[in-house]
């Protein structure tokens, strides 16, 4: 039985490698790293066969990198692959606004905030991989909580955007 292929982009090299091993050490998930957007790209490019789906499932992405930034490489990925196809969790340090609508567009699964704890990241993964019913629940919590995230945000700034 093949595992499910996770690619995690990311360009802090260290932090890449601790979520791919952590991946791995599950024994249930296979993990690939790529370290910026247009790095990504390429990888789905080369996990895509000729028939069928793409071999990447879920795509953890950080939003700050060289190259291309995560949410320009999701806004590109939605292009070609809808979140029924690719699910995409978010690692991010940066919860800003501007972030959170582009990355709700993206229609994202997940939006973690580093620093990664262990048990959150390998709980949001089996949850997706639990089921489709799952995968859409944590879309709609994702965007539930993007609503009161801009709610927060508007109190902040004196209703202000």
């Amino acid at each position: 039985m093949n595992k499910p292929l996770i690619m995690v982009v990311e360009d802090e090299v260290k932090q890449a490698e601790m979520i791919a091993k952590l991946i791995a050490a599950t024994g249930r998930y296979q993990a690939i790293k790529a370290s910026n957007g247009l790095e990504a790209v390429e990888l789905l490019k080369k996990n895509k066969p000729l028939l069928g789906p793409n071999k990447v499932s879920l795509i953890l992405l950080d939003i700050k990198m060289p190259e291309m930034s995560g949410l320009q490489f999701l806004e590109i990925m939605r292009k070609k692959y809808s979140d029924d196809q690719i699910g995409v969790i978010m690692l991010t340090a940066y919860e800003d606004a501007e972030k959170w609508d582009k990355a709700t567009d993206g229609f994202v699964c997940g939006y973690i905030k580093k620093p990664i704890i262990e048990e959150e990241l390998i709980g949001a993964i089996d949850r997706f991989f639990s089921g489709p019913k799952a995968r859409i629940k944590m879309t709609l919590d994702t965007f539930e909580k993007h609503i009161d995230k801009m709610d927060e945000l508007n109190k902040g700034s004196g209703g202000k955007t």
